[in-house]
């Protein structure tokens, strides 16, 4: 495991290191079963009682912007939680947030719809340590899912490869080299958190770019994937099918640790 050497404070949520394997949103593991939500954006749900009395779940809004970022440096450890105390009711997810009681440190979603560079930031600060020697997966063989938003193929790649992503969205292409161990080109991984959602603006160019943030949140970060292949070609709201092709692979049994 990977985790921070020191808390830090970032755009939305402060970031602090882990114990135990794995990322923690708001008390949320980042994991496919906790995904409540995944097409516009991915939400996750706590696995236990916030405390409320209520029987309710605490739910996190938006979480590719803080997983994303966190996989580009890989930290695959860390307890993430938000720290926004203003409502900004433009956002729909702040709409829902606020509908069902919750306060609005629930949505670690950047407000500008970024793959939060603020983290990236806060991780090249402090650093990365490892904990214990990582467990990479794969597939033994490809796994498809096709959604209304696009379709997402997993292809097996050999250990230590990395995550090679070939993108593309509305017509525009882009190809990512990701080394979950954190070893990505600096500048590839400041072109991608720099690039804005294509849910708030009309530029395929930079959606395909902001796309690989979300690829790598949904397929390494949730899916659990150090070596693989992404293709993607997708249109619209995506999520359910870059969270679908992990599952996928999952529920066939495919995956494979090495």
């Amino acid at each position: 495991m990977r985790t921070v050497a020191e808390p830090f404070e970032a755009e939305a949520v402060a970031v602090a290191p882990a114990d135990e394997p794995g990322i923690r949103v708001n008390g949320a593991p980042a994991t496919l079963d906790a995904v409540q939500k995944a097409d516009v954006r991915v939400d996750l749900l706590a696995d236990d009682a916030d405390g409320r009395g209520d029987g309710r779940r605490t739910r996190s809004f938006v979480v590719e912007h803080v997983l994303g970022p966190l996989g580009l440096c890989g930290v695959t450890a860390a307890e993430v939680t938000g720290i926004d105390d203003e409502w900004a009711f433009e956002r729909p997810e702040h709409r829902f947030c606020y509908a069902r009681g919750d306060d609005p440190a629930c949505v670690v979603g950047h407000p500008a719809g970024l793959p939060n560079p603020a983290v990236v930031e806060g991780v090249r600060e402090v650093g990365v340590v490892e904990r214990a020697p990582p467990v990479r997966r794969s597939v033994a063989e490809p796994v498809t899912a096709n959604t209304a938003g696009g379709e997402v193929t997993l292809r097996p790649r050999e250990r230590g490869a990395g995550v090679r992503f070939e993108v593309s969205f509305r017509g525009e292409a882009f190809a990512a080299e990701v080394d979950p161990a954190g070893e990505t080109a600096p500048e590839l991984v400041d072109r991608v958190v720099g690039s804005r959602t294509p849910f708030l603006v009309d530029d395929p160019g930079e959606g395909v770019v902001h796309a690989v943030a979300d690829l790598v949140s949904d397929v390494a970060v949730l899916g659990g994937f150090e070596d693989l292949v992404v293709e993607a070609d997708l249109t619209g709201a995506y999520h359910g099918a870059t969270v679908g092709a992990a599952r996928r692979a999952r529920e066939r049994g495919v995956v494979v640790e090495r």
